[in-house]
């Protein structure tokens, strides 16, 4: 069972506050005691959490980033992975629904409330009675509107499991794709529910995605000063392009090349404000808009991406009625410069210390890219001399001058670390060779130890 944020009563003004956090937070654990009711909460999982593992991005990431009028949704999809990132209004879950399902989507790994404001999950409702949902991730903030309370009930309802973000969070949907949470952090620094928005960093191959909700320029103060890597060459700009955030220093972080808006077309906001328009071209990025452009697909191979709007020249959406292929229309396309690369294995550990069933992460091989480009290992193998079980490389990246540790056991990778997911050491102690090939099955180095 899920530990439901706290809800308040309204103002009055159409507008609500939240009382503060921490002592409501006492309140209601003491309530939920002395009403003999603690087996209808559980203290969800706010450092990490994981789903199933696979590796079957076929090799591309998809980001859409939906029209939905005056709102937000985003939908990711990795292979035969999903993750929805909020639903836009009310009156817009029927079309979220079409949508998806027009993409042969059956089934949400991971749906993201960003924050409980309408024009973010007002369409949540429709989506959940649409599609299995495997996880749901919320700010947790308290918030007393009646959408919020039948989004949660409906999530307790399902038994959809139900994580509150917090800032550090990883999410392991594919071991080829880094997402990373950077915020709200553990202790909120104000109750407005924009500013606790959730932010994610989504990372593949050497291209990176933020996507801020409707953080305003306060949270992105906070980030600045975090420490965790903002620079992305994707931006889903925040709060509808309004004066409320996409803060020049924080743009400066950031670096974006393209802007992503999603807004309504004469929206009574004046969003996107002129502000936020000069700043994003100050900054160097080319700004897509969902009022003018309609749908934007983003796709990557990991090393580079491309760009596609639905109102293109000839007005031809690619999310069509019905799954069918439609040619790309408005496209730009950014790519690396291919250069030649020098990898080898540097290093060897296939005796680990003690019981190598024990210590499987003990045995590894050090990989070490010393070119001067960026190299794709995606399809790549590594496998000891009998070549009976090798491991393939997800789309992992080795930057020039980088290594990464490949270890027999499991665990969470990252920018250094992949591992071959056995549950028995792989190396001879006595001796043994790692064979190291790339996707075209061409040996790029062998290494000997022992024997």
């Amino acid at each position: 069972m899920m530990q439901r944020p706290l809800r308040t009563k309204p103002t009055g003004t159409g507008h609500f506050r939240t009382a503060a956090p921490a002592c409501c937070a006492v309140l209601v654990l003491c309530c939920v005691l002395s009403a003999g009711c603690l087996d209808n909460f559980t203290i969800p999982d706010i450092n990490s959490f994981s789903l199933p593992l696979i590796s079957d991005s076929g090799g591309s990431l998809k980001a859409y980033f939906l029209d939905v009028g005056q709102g937000d949704s985003t939908l990711i999809i990795f292979g035969n992975r999903t993750i929805l990132i909020d639903a836009g209004e009310t009156d817009k879950g029927d079309v979220v629904v079409g949508k998806l399902r027009s993409l042969g989507i059956s089934r949400i790994d991971l749906l993201v409330a960003t924050h409980p404001h309408s024009d973010h999950i007002g369409g949540m409702e429709k989506v959940l009675g649409a599609f299995a949902i495997g996880q749901v991730l919320d700010p947790g903030m308290p918030h007393p509107s009646p959408l919020y309370a039948r989004f949660l009930d409906t999530i307790e309802a399902d038994h959809i499991r139900y994580t509150v973000a917090q800032q550090g969070q990883t999410i392991d949907l594919d071991p080829a794709l880094r997402i990373m949470v950077l915020s709200p952090p553990e202790q909120k620094t104000t109750d407005d529910l924009n500013d606790n928005s959730i932010v994610l960093r989504i990372s593949y191959g050497t291209i990176d995605m933020l996507l801020t909700g409707d953080a305003g320029k306060g949270t992105e103060e906070q980030l600045e000063k975090t420490g965790y890597a903002l620079d992305s060459e994707i931006l889903k700009v925040g709060h509808h392009g309004s004066t409320h955030s996409t803060g020049t220093s924080f743009l400066g972080r950031v670096r974006p090349e393209v802007a992503v808006i999603p807004v309504g077309a004469g929206n009574p906001y004046g969003h996107p404000a002129e502000e936020t328009l000069a700043a994003l071209k100050n900054a160097g990025a080319v700004v897509y808009r969902t009022d003018r452009d309609g749908d934007i697909l983003v796709t990557s191979d990991g090393i580079s991406y491309k760009v596609q709007t639905a109102h293109g020249a000839d007005g031809v959406p690619f999310i069509p009625a019905t799954p069918v292929t439609v040619s790309p229309v408005n496209t730009t396309t950014v790519n690396a410069t291919p250069a030649p690369y020098d990898v080898a294995i540097s290093a060897t550990q296939f005796d680990a210390p003690g019981d190598d069933r024990e210590n499987l992460n003990g045995e590894y091989v050090r990989i070490t890219n010393s070119g001067e480009g960026v190299v794709s290992m995606n399809g790549w193998t590594l496998s000891d001399r009998t070549g009976s079980r090798p491991y393939i490389f997800p789309a992992f990246i080795l930057f020039p001058g980088s290594s990464v540790y490949i270890y027999t056991g499991t665990g969470a990778i990252n920018d250094t670390s992949l591992f071959m997911g056995q549950m028995v050491p792989v190396w001879g102690n006595s001796g043994d060779d790692a064979v190291l090939k790339d996707d075209r099955g061409n040996i790029v180095d062998r290494r000997s130890e022992g024997g």
